[in-house]
């Protein structure tokens, strides 16, 4: 699993040079790439350790930058996630990439500017009108026609929601996805509670009183220089709490048919709009954060998706159920880190001790 191909250092990047050494390496080895339903109908007849499907997730700009030229270097397959509300038309246009200078038609400093991960975001939280961030429909489409990308579901909004009434922190201005969780709501102050990515979650609806109550209280007390305080959170705790013990709190969980209802509806949103767009079937989806559970899973089926992919690491056999996909995060780009994280799931017995033996050392 891949997020990012870039020249950008961050845990969720490699870049191209590292990219490239690792497809090189799988195309001189004979690695044969597959889509997800080629790879469960491999898996089986009998997995072949040989045989891989590669995945990103997101469906950042740089996956058609950098990725997608590099896998057509060495004719790999491989199977990219969207999330289909951070998706823009581009009017049948396309960013030049590393192709295109490869073949004296762009130059390198013509290509794209790269956003990192936190930028890239927080812009998409503060903007529900696609982003410039990821990739286009017009990309993707071609990317698809090309045989060698698959365009599959990441959901619609791969958005986070409250789970629970109870305050595990302050917004301080520092974490991206508060905005999802608040609608866009950043004002420092305002109460944070634990919370899920929005499809694995009975959402909690917070209130709303507390929330303005807190953020006028860091704001008449200096704003970010509340937060230099040393109990600057044993006060907002005391204020929490005062409030409420004198009122009666307007907040709320929903149902269980409030939340069937909103999860069906984002599944077979983002399902619709890629087999419309990239004019393929999407039957298979990546759960956004790795989270899911019983309920999610039976939904998804009923929406027509036939497997999905966790982040949990480990090796897929004959009895791997299709929704439940194991895959490993490319977390390093040096070829041998990548050579032995190979080894090791493509073996039962190496893929089982092997968080074992990291726990220990």
């Amino acid at each position: 699993m891949y997020h990012h191909v870039n020249e950008l250092k961050d845990k969720f990047t490699i870049s191209p040079d590292d990219f490239q050494t690792q497809m090189e390496y799988l195309a001189r080895k004979n690695y044969q790439t597959l889509f997800l339903n080629e790879l469960i109908d491999s898996l089986k007849k009998g997995k072949d350790k040989r045989r891989m499907a590669l995945t990103f997730d997101d469906g950042y700009l740089d996956n058609w930058v950098y990725a997608y030229p590099i896998l057509k270097k060495y004719n790999l397959k491989a199977t990219i996630f969207v999330i289909t509300s951070r998706i823009k038309e581009k009017s049948n246009s396309y960013h030049p990439h590393l192709g295109n200078v490869w073949n004296g038609e762009s130059k390198k400093e013509d290509l794209p500017k790269i956003s990192n991960h936190y930028q890239s975001n927080l812009r998409c939280v503060r903007n529900s009108a696609g982003s410039d961030d990821h990739i286009s429909w017009e990309e993707a489409k071609k990317m698809s026609q090309s045989g060698l990308i698959d365009i599959q579901s990441h959901s619609h909004l791969h958005s986070y929601c409250y789970v629970s009434h109870e305050i595990v922190g302050y917004c301080r201005g520092d974490k991206w996805r508060t905005g999802w969780l608040t609608d866009g709501d950043l004002r420092l102050g305002i109460p944070l509670y634990e919370d899920k990515p929005a499809l694995a979650g009975r959402k909690y609806s917070d209130d709303r009183d507390l929330r303005d109550g807190l953020a006028e209280y860091v704001s008449q007390r200096g704003k970010e220089k509340f937060f230099e305080k040393r109990d600057w959170k044993k006060e907002l705790d005391g204020v929490a709490s005062d409030y409420r013990a004198g009122n009666r709190l307007k907040d709320n969980y929903e149902t269980l048919e409030e939340r069937k209802k909103r999860i069906k509806n984002e599944l077979l949103l983002s399902k619709n709009i890629i087999e419309k767009k990239v004019d393929k079937k999407c039957p298979f989806i990546a759960w956004p954060g790795g989270a899911y559970d019983n309920d999610l899973v039976k939904w998804a089926k009923e929406c027509g998706y036939l497997g999905a992919v966790t982040t949990q690491p480990g090796t897929n056999t004959s009895n791997t159920d299709p929704m439940y996909l194991k895959r490993f995060e490319v977390k390093r780009g040096d070829l041998g880190w990548f050579k032995r994280r190979l080894f090791i799931y493509s073996h039962n017995f190496t893929a089982s001790i092997y968080p074992k033996l990291k726990k220990l050392f």
